[in-house]
């Protein structure tokens, strides 16, 4: 396995690549392999800086990421792929999606998750900010445990990751106009502060393919709650595959 990638779960008929969000890491989406079924392989990127890749340098461009990442799955089985990105997450799968498609390869489908559209940006400079405005900024949307943040050995081994996540994040530009093919379902909590739906629809525009909203019970963080209605919707979305031919 690269190491760029971590298998959550191994699987026969598909396979779902999970990027995960700012601060977080590949080992946030280990419980999933609980939830999905046998014929979906699960793998989360790992980026570089933690995990099994603590002791490599940090990274603040996404484009950089994208390019690395794509490489990284060129490894992988030849058969029905699905990007899911959650936040910072979202921005990258997407990213490396249009990397993905420019290869000639085919996505069955992308599952962006509470991030705002790729030609808006947020505006806001927190990973200039002293630490602990970025603490508050990030216990805030509810993704990182407050327990981290009173340990000081977790802190400080934290709190260069959320830097450099977010300065990835806050100064993403989209480079192009280019679009991708595939299907693409927008999903987000209804109390999320980040990102409104009128916002995270204008997803739509970034493909030729079909686009779907969902929303879930939950703020930023919905997908803490592991809800049966959201793996029964990423489910269904993916078993659609057996069922048609995009």
């Amino acid at each position: 396995m690269h190491k760029q990638l971590r298998l959550v779960k191994p699987g026969t008929r598909r396979q779902l690549i999970c990027f995960h969000f700012a601060g977080g890491n590949a080992e946030y989406f280990l419980p999933w392999k609980n939830h999905l079924d046998a014929q979906t392989a699960v793998y989360a990127v790992q980026l570089p800086g933690r995990g099994q890749r603590l002791a490599e340098g940090l990274k603040t461009c996404l484009h950089q990421c994208a390019d690395e990442v794509v490489g990284s799955l060129a490894m992988l089985p030849q058969r029905p792929t699905f990007f899911f990105g959650h936040s910072m997450g979202a921005t990258l799968a997407f990213e490396t999606a249009l990397r993905w498609e420019k290869r000639g390869q085919s996505l069955e489908h992308l599952f962006i998750s509470g991030r705002m559209p790729p030609d808006q940006n947020s505006g806001t400079d927190y990973y200039r900010r002293s630490d602990q405005e970025l603490i508050e900024k990030v216990s805030a949307l509810g993704g990182t445990a407050s327990d981290v943040f009173a340990c000081q050995a977790l802190r400080e081994l934290v709190m260069p990751i959320l830097r450099a996540d977010f300065e990835a994040i806050e100064t993403y530009q989209r480079r192009n106009f280019d679009t991708l093919s595939c299907p693409v379902s927008a999903l987000l909590g209804r109390r999320d502060t980040e990102v409104r739906s009128d916002e995270i629809c204008r997803w739509a525009e970034v493909t030729s393919g079909r686009f779907e909203f969902q929303g879930f019970q939950g703020g930023h963080f919905y997908l803490n709650e592991k809800s049966h209605h959201f793996f029964q919707y990423l489910k269904n979305k993916i078993s659609e595959y057996d069922k048609c031919v995009y």
